[in-house]
């Protein structure tokens, strides 16, 4: 392939530290181009290793605002130990103790092929950054969460690293989809380390289903026609055997009424007086007439007052067989009573649905 560079070879891996301490120049490896493409351009790996050179002369001669501009320029084209060993270099020496403890953090966990010693000394430079800001370890309780402090993501859980802040509050969260962000707030000193957990609200279980009994069904009573409502036939027969009663005993009472006017005083001159002195006096025949008309009336009194309460009877009971059949038929009553208050007193409201 073409054009292709490689910029920290072996070699240079071995002098990381001695470049950050300035005690010799690191040469980066120089861009390779195939004769049969002349000209080739270079890559954003060429580029860091000419910025990067860049950084070294600059903190050579002790100019390390110009060194971070270039170290750190050169580490945005390429994210490599070397690198990341001089710019955490040149952050100490600007004060920049929390970027500086990151990239020399990055250093140790990445760097390839260098010396104890080497290591030795990015250690003891982390433990200065770490002298002057805090350090918190994050245990998340679910993985994959996206952690973030004071609002800026630091990764995604688990971290499997440390996590460096500046000394004071700060606000740690772990957001995952689906679930109530995790939250806390710690206040922090210089050179302080703490260890945060940031737990998720636990999942319910799901409870266990529980499949519904179906209750046995019993078989509706054979003579209990409630359910379909009052027999038309029964309600119809019940009236019109109330009307025949009512009829009756009014043709009753208008006969004895005849037979009572037939007998009195005024249809017969002097009829009262056959019951002046007793029975004794009823032996004539017009007092005998009199007596038997008096008699037929006061019995079709007693048959008209009968006949009424049995029509009264009649009557109720075809009312009640009917409101009963109703009331089974859609389970609402089908008269019901209530309080209203009338000028000048109280009453009660009887409402009837047919």
């Amino acid at each position: 392939m073409a054009g292709v560079v490689t910029i920290w070879g072996r070699r240079a891996a071995g002098a990381a530290l001695g470049a950050l301490l300035c005690a010799a120049a690191v040469e980066p490896v120089a861009l390779a181009e195939t004769p049969d493409t002349p000209g080739a351009p270079r890559d954003d790996g060429a580029r860091a290793a000419q910025i990067y050179s860049v950084g070294v002369a600059a903190a050579r001669e002790g100019r390390w605002p110009e060194a971070y501009a270039a170290y750190l320029e050169a580490w945005t084209l390429k994210q490599h130990f070397q690198i990341a060993a001089n710019l955490a270099q040149a952050e100490l020496k600007l004060g920049k103790h929390r970027d500086a403890a990151e990239h020399i953090a990055f250093f140790l966990r990445e760097a390839e092929g260098v010396s104890e010693r080497d290591r030795a000394r990015a250690r003891r430079m982390l433990d200065e950054a770490k002298a002057k800001i805090a350090t918190l370890t994050l245990i998340v309780s679910r993985e994959r969460a996206t952690v973030l402090v004071d609002g800026a993501p630091a990764g995604t859980s688990p971290l499997g690293r440390e996590v460096y802040v500046e000394p004071g509050q700060r606000t740690l969260e772990a957001r995952l989809q689906g679930e109530r962000p995790a939250k806390a707030s710690v206040t922090l000193a210089p050179g302080a380390s703490q260890a945060v957990e940031l737990r998720f609200a636990e999942r319910a279980a799901p409870a266990p289903a529980i499949q519904a009994r179906t209750p046995p069904q019993r078989p509706p009573p054979a003579a209990d026609r409630g359910a379909a409502g009052p027999s038309v036939a029964l309600v119809a027969a019940g009236g019109a055997a109330t009307g025949l009663a009512l009829g009756t005993a009014v043709l009753l009472r208008v006969v004895a009424d005849r037979s009572a006017r037939s007998g009195s005083d005024a249809a017969v001159p002097g009829a009262d007086s056959c019951y002046a002195r007793g029975a004794e006096s009823l032996g004539g025949a017009r007092c005998r007439e009199v007596h038997r008309r008096r008699l037929e009336a006061a019995r079709l009194y007693d048959a008209s007052a009968g006949v009424f309460a049995a029509a009264g009877v009649l009557g109720a009971a075809t009312v009640g067989y009917a409101l009963l059949g109703w009331l089974r038929a859609d389970g609402r009553p089908p008269v019901t009573t209530a309080p209203v208050a009338l000028a000048p007193g109280a009453g009660i409201s009887l409402n009837t649905r047919w």
